[in-house]
């Protein structure tokens, strides 16, 4: 009895704590529940103006797959892709669309757009690996409390090892 009880506890135990996400490389797909984001290239790049530290861009393919404008792309609150460098998050990135140079303010249904993501380097930062987490929001069609339709909890999605294009 104890052995059958021990096997089912083992069973709930591995549902309940969440497994790590895959690895991917750059030009996999990442469904995040309110966008597909395809991860294109990671680059170093040198700083906006003299005395301001390099700069992490990533590029990517964003594809809106809810059937709004959304102006909040990465869920609410928003969990843009987190940069880690030396085991240390950066601070949320801009997010550039590459049409015409300016934050991404909203995008479209079912129309694919090419933006950057740009992140400041630590001043004390040395070039080398880094590595970037992806999260997805759960979609509840109905939820417990209210029956109504609502985005709930972020969780780790897809994770990506990279060496920036142009470190030494």
């Amino acid at each position: 009895m104890a052995a059958i009880l021990f096997g089912l506890w083992l069973k709930v135990e591995d549902a309940r704590v969440p497994k790590d996400p895959p690895q991917i490389a750059p030009g996999q797909p990442i469904d995040l529940g309110w966008v597909e984001i395809t991860p294109l290239s990671l680059s170093l790049a040198p700083p906006e103006r003299e005395g301001k530290p390099k700069r992490l861009l990533l590029q990517a393919r964003l594809l809106n797959l809810t059937g709004d404008t959304e102006s909040s792309v990465f869920g609410f609150p928003p969990h843009p892709p987190e940069l880690t460098v030396g085991g240390a998050p950066l601070p949320e990135p801009d997010i550039i669309l590459d049409r015409d140079g300016e934050p991404l303010a909203q995008l479209h249904p079912r129309l694919a757009e090419r933006i950057t993501l740009v992140w400041q380097t630590p001043p004390d930062w040395r070039p080398g690996p880094v590595s970037l987490t992806f999260h997805r929001q759960t979609f509840k069609l109905r939820d417990n409390l209210y029956g109504k339709s609502s985005w709930l909890l972020f969780q780790p999605a897809a994770r990506m090892s990279i060496t920036p294009a142009g470190a030494p």
